[in-house]
């Protein structure tokens, strides 16, 4: 738990464990602001489900009574010890917070005291329940959370516990099947907006850029480039001039079915064949190009059908209606380039040499002196390329010690932003080899990978070196990480170059690195 100093005016309160007679001996007459914990026992300790919906559920209509009495409030989640808490923070209270106190100490105790009010408090909660998918939250977060564990987590226990109301549930949310629910953002974007753990649903009226600042993402439009979807061999891919990444058809398809979703729910649409709209699957049909327009009849420049981020985390799907964010991109490497570039063959030709093979610097080699650093200096180096990847939350970025130390084999610990708002980013390890005698990474070089992974509970991995990677290093990887169900994210010299080039910033930490004589 944070340490907050108290202000003569600030009540700082936890409500862990309080009762009414303890609530009763606090002055809360003169508080014009307030620092409150409160809990959430399930999180943490069980894997139940429905125990840790209650949890948001509870919290977040507690969250929102005391947000309806202050100007200003914002929420965040911490751990004591071993329980989770929410930090809800309140300034410029307008009138006195006890009796808001009271429901919500009396709703934690769940019911030991004041039973008759606690009956109350039960009807009143599962009211605001009952209109959470259509409400306007003041801590959107909190509700985006309890729907995520409901859609993902809830449902299946629902499912055979209460088959009958879990089908009544679809029935009236047809996108939850998809793994999708209506994100309580949506009254701040403007429309209705779904997300699921790996896409957003959003409408094409809504900007680009004010989906990314409400939702605290930070890609930018204008960091994207056009690109073009092709399938091969079963799999799916998109490529610019200079990248290509692969990314899951299904996320793409379920999030076509939501969207198909999304537009019959919506009761000023115009009566459309969704579907039969689009001749080509990628493409934006000709005939919505008037629906395309900005909410506010601002002159938003409307993105082709295909968008990609540089750094190949993330694909936009535009069908004319809706965009696409499809989160599941990954950026393919030397080795996964040439595979597709033998598939392809004569389509290959036809529409040039695909991403980092077209990056290639004459002969082979390096665009930059690797040897001038020291293995400190270019752990550096890569602690900023991924400080400054749009993938990663920087703010949970940890190099661990100096460079060759007993740090177990982790660099570089980040947890990567999740696509789900008040979802847990996944836990990334890099590992930094500096190569400067102009031989490749081998899979001899990096040793323990899966020991380390099943040790600190990694959810996507990575090596970042100056060299090369062999395709045996790639083998092994591929081979250790898809047992265990990893993602990975690797840099050779090929991408940790690309980078520098992309970004002014990198280069002069680079030349900061180098020796000055």
């Amino acid at each position: 738990m944070q340490d907050h100093s108290q202000q003569p005016d600030q009540l700082v309160l936890d409500l862990s464990g309080m009762t009414l007679a303890a609530l009763d001996e606090l002055d809360c007459s003169a508080a014009r602001s307030a620092v409150l914990y409160l809990p959430l026992p399930s999180v943490g300790s069980t894997n139940n489900p429905a125990d840790i919906c209650g949890d948001y559920l509870d919290a977040s209509w507690v969250a929102e009574q005391l947000a309806a009495i202050s100007e200003e409030a914002a929420v965040s989640e911490e751990n004591a010890g071993h329980r989770a808490l929410l930090n809800l923070q309140l300034r410029d209270l307008q009138t006195d917070l006890r009796p808001a106190l009271e429901d919500a100490v009396i709703l934690f105790q769940g019911g030991e005291e004041e039973e008759e009010r606690y009956v109350d408090i039960l009807d009143r909660l599962r009211e605001y329940e009952d209109t959470l998918d259509n409400c306007a939250p003041r801590l959107p977060e909190l509700v985006d959370t309890y729907f995520a564990n409901l859609v993902n987590g809830g449902y299946s226990e629902m499912r055979s516990e209460a088959p009958e109301h879990y089908e009544a549930e679809i029935a009236r949310f047809p996108e939850r099947q998809l793994g999708f629910h209506k994100s309580a953002l949506s009254h701040r974007l403007g429309a209705a907006s779904y997300v699921s753990a790996e896409s957003w649903v959003v409408p094409v009226a809504i900007e680009v850029d004010k989906f990314f600042e409400t939702t605290e993402q930070t890609y930018r439009l204008k960091d994207f480039v056009n690109g073009t979807v092709f399938v091969l061999e079963g799999r799916s891919y998109a490529r610019s001039a200079e990248l290509a990444v692969s990314f899951p058809m299904n996320n793409y398809f379920e999030s076509r079915v939501c969207a198909t979703f999304a537009q019959r729910a919506d009761e000023d649409a115009s009566p459309w064949d969704y579907f039969s709209s689009n001749s080509a699957t990628f493409t934006k049909a000709r005939a919505l190009t008037a629906l395309s327009r900005p909410l506010d009849g601002s002159s938003d420049s409307q993105p082709g059908g295909c968008l990609i981020h540089p750094a190949g985390t993330l694909v936009i799907v535009n069908d004319g209606l809706f965009r696409h964010f499809l989160y599941g991109a990954a950026p393919l490497n030397q080795v996964q380039m040439l595979r597709v570039h033998d598939s392809l063959a004569q389509a290959i030709r036809s529409l040039g040499i695909m991403g980092a093979l077209s990056q290639l610097p004459p002969e082979g080699a390096p665009s930059y002196d690797w040897s001038l650093l020291s293995d400190e200096q270019f752990e550096l180096i890569c602690y900023e390329i991924i400080a400054a990847h749009p993938r990663f939350d920087p703010s949970t970025i940890r190099k661990f010690g100096k460079s060759r130390s007993r740090d177990g084999g982790r660099d570089i610990e980040v947890r990567e932003n999740s696509a789900q708002r008040g979802g847990r980013g996944r836990k990334w390890i890099f590992q930094c080899k500096l190569i400067t005698n102009g031989s490749s990474l081998s899979a001899s070089k990096v040793q323990d990978v899966g020991d380390m992974l099943d040790k600190y509970d990694v959810e996507g991995f990575g090596v970042m070196t100056s060299a090369l990677i062999d395709a045996g290093l790639y083998d092994k990887l591929d081979a250790v990480c898809g047992k265990r169900g990893i993602s990975q994210l690797n840099f050779s010299r090929l991408e940790i170059e690309r980078q520098l080039r992309l970004s002014s910033e990198l280069r002069m930490i680079l030349r900061s690195q180098r020796p000055s004589t």
